[in-house]
């Protein structure tokens, strides 16, 4: 069965704002399959933005927020309808006691993310 852990957290500007992530325990031990995610916005002057996955200290992924279908920061008003998340897949089983992590790098603009961690139990 497919299980879903919410995410939703507010990124800093200028920092690295991390979530809780999904932990896997004796009780529950946890395949991660993918990584759900919606950005509130991105920022179109600056590259230095990007979504991060963490496998406790280790990164797995770096995304710039300008992949993600999500409106220019500067937008007044939602020009464009349909899917706004991204399925990022992750394939892994997360060993008990381990976290892996969702992460958000922001330049100079704080952005919002949403999502869900996809996962299901071994």
């Amino acid at each position: 069965m497919i299980l879903f852990q919410k995410i939703q957290f507010d990124g800093v500007a200028n920092a690295i704002t991390y979530d809780d992530g999904l932990k896997s325990t004796e009780a529950e031990p946890k395949r991660l399959r993918a990584v759900l995610v919606e950005l509130e916005k991105y920022d179109g002057t600056d590259d230095n933005c990007q979504v991060q996955g963490y496998h406790e200290r280790s990164k797995t992924f770096d995304i710039p927020d300008k992949l993600f279908p999500a409106e220019l920061k500067t937008a007044t008003a939602q020009k464009a309808a349909g899917q706004k998340m991204a399925r990022i897949l992750v394939e892994m089983d997360v060993p008990v006691g381990e976290v892996f992590k969702l992460a958000i790098k922001c330049a100079s603009v704080a952005i919002a993310i949403r999502g869900a961690y996809e996962y299901e139990l071994i």
